[in-house]
């Protein structure tokens, strides 16, 4: 059975900057909704580099998981 990721973490060419990306609806209203992050076009939202590990444990209280690529 196959693992799926609620978000990817993409690293970036801007020192310091992650993207987080959304894999669905649930995932994309979370960041949007309860992070209050700003989303790209594309649907990512830039994310510092020292906030990744707080965004990683509140996302995993509400049972969401992320997977860095």
């Amino acid at each position: 059975m196959a693992t799926t990721f609620d978000f990817q973490i993409i690293t970036t060419d801007v020192p310091g900057i992650s993207l987080v990306m959304s894999m669905n609806e649930d995932a994309f209203s979370y960041i949007t909704d309860e992070c209050e992050l700003t989303t790209l076009p594309n649907g990512a939202a830039p994310l510092a580099d020292t906030k990744v590990p707080h965004f990683l444990e509140t996302s995993e209280q509400a049972q969401l998981c992320s997977v860095f690529v």
